[in-house]
């Protein structure tokens, strides 16, 4: 029988997933050129330069030189004012940050993690600086820069499918006993993305599970398989080129067990992954998560609950 108990579960977590977005959007506003094409070039660099960062920036002149042909896909396709713009707005925004950031360097103690966001900030402008030099020569000739220019690297205000799938250690919980499993899973979501921080999907997650189960007298006893399905909502809050998830949603499950029947459930999860860089039509993504499950058997048996942890690898495809 199903209590009251799992119903408010995920309606009191879907109302703390929306408490929570409105608090980030509120505390994490971006800073971006009032021009919306201006904008989208920036937020597009910014992602490109912070990405190279994570990976290690030495030399200024080698690093926006591996980063010109990705950063020409974006500044080819606004105006020749669009990206003049924008350099003096990035000039203003280095200015108010105590810029020039080699001076600020040495005024601040010479501590690089002082001056990590103007440094940030002075690479967007040398690499946007190099791709407004090139672009008159480098920019093919069938790509007309528009003042509609939205993003390459960014997915505001689009519908996106994402799909993808990994690898689960699991911990099973079930009337007093506790064991480890292992499975994989894969999922494929569709949402849409709401301004530049927050999303929505919705799909399907299915996974499957093996254990060896002890027996009466504490051995183990032959391989068990399990299916699982889950119909989750997930809430993606965007950072930069890192992101958090937070979902809950339906679960199903069954094992190879002679007589199982499909067990209902809940399913509550947690991740934090990054987007890498668009390559070609889609963007790579990597995620490690976290999951808590529990099944309410039809009959009188103990829930089963489980935590899964475990890393995903994906694709984003705007729509």
């Amino acid at each position: 029988m199903y209590t009251g108990h799992p119903v408010r579960g995920p309606r009191s977590y879907l109302v703390a997933i929306s408490l929570l977005a409105a608090l980030l959007a509120i505390a994490c506003a971006r800073r971006v050129p009032p021009q919306p094409a201006a904008a989208a070039l920036y937020r597009d660099l910014e992602r490109l330069v912070t990405l190279k960062e994570a990976t290690g920036w030495y030399a200024d002149r080698i690093e926006i030189e591996g980063l010109l042909s990705p950063a020409l896909e974006s500044a080819c396709q606004v105006t020749s004012a669009t990206r003049g713009a924008l350099l003096a707005w990035l000039d203003r925004e280095i200015a108010a940050a105590g810029g020039p950031v080699d001076r600020a360097y040495r005024a601040r103690g010479r501590r690089l993690s002082e001056v990590d966001h103007l440094l940030t900030l002075t690479r967007i402008r040398l690499a946007l600086a190099e791709a407004h030099r090139r672009a008159g020569a480098d920019c093919p000739f069938w790509v007309e820069p528009s003042d509609a220019f939205a993003g390459r690297q960014i997915s505001d205000d689009r519908w996106t499918l994402t799909a993808g799938g990994g690898g689960k250690l699991i911990l099973a919980h079930h009337d007093g006993d506790t064991d480890l499993r292992f499975g994989g899973a894969g999922r494929l979501l569709v949402g849409r993305t709401f301004g530049s921080r927050a999303a929505l999907y919705t799909g399907v997650d299915l996974g499957g599970s093996g254990s060896f189960p002890r027996t009466e007298d504490g051995d183990r006893g032959a391989l068990v398989l399990g299916l699982d399905a889950v119909v989750p909502l997930v809430y993606r809050h965007t950072l930069v080129s890192s992101f958090f998830e937070l979902e809950g949603g339906w679960l199903g499950t069954i094992t190879e067990e002679e007589g199982s029947e499909l067990e209902h459930g809940v399913h509550l999860g947690a991740a934090f992954g990054a987007r890498a860089a668009r390559t070609r039509w889609i963007f790579p993504v990597g995620a490690i998560g976290l999951s808590w499950e529990r099944t309410f058997p039809r009959a009188a048996a103990a829930p089963l609950t489980t935590i899964k942890v475990g890393f995903r690898a994906s694709f984003d495809l705007d729509l």
